[in-house]
């Protein structure tokens, strides 16, 4: 669920399950502030499979510098 589309979909339905009754404020809020936890989830391990990344294509620099040098 990383697009910000399906984020605000899924932010959306739960404002209508609130305006409906279906949901109390309280589950509301939780259910939002479980949401924005899990995006801040997938933004922290997408950065570090950023940075494993970078990591490992500065290693292979390093490593044919050394071979050239």
């Amino acid at each position: 669920m990383s697009s910000i589309n399906d984020l605000e979909i899924v932010a959306r339905s739960l404002k209508s399950l609130l305006d409906d009754g279906e949901l109390t404020e309280s589950e509301f809020d939780e259910l939002i502030q479980d949401l924005i936890d899990v995006t801040k989830i997938e933004e922290d391990i997408n950065f570090e499979d950023n940075k494993i990344k970078l990591e490992k294509a500065v290693n292979a620099i390093k490593v044919i510098a050394s071979i050239i040098i």
